[in-house]
């Protein structure tokens, strides 16, 4: 499964992803480096970077 968050900076996304994974997925093991950062909407916007991870 893939879970994934948004924001405006990669690392914005990066510490939406953390607080989802640690409030939905306590058990799982996860650490950003394994965490994939893309460019996703258009500049300007609330969800500009999405973060994905494979759970």
């Amino acid at each position: 499964m893939l879970v994934y968050e948004y924001g405006r900076t990669k690392q914005e996304a990066l510490s939406n992803l953390c607080r989802k994974m640690i409030r939905e997925y306590p058990d799982e093991i996860f650490t950003t480096d394994f965490a994939k950062v893309s460019d996703y909407g258009n500049e300007g916007s609330d969800k500009r970077y999405v973060a994905e991870f494979r759970v």
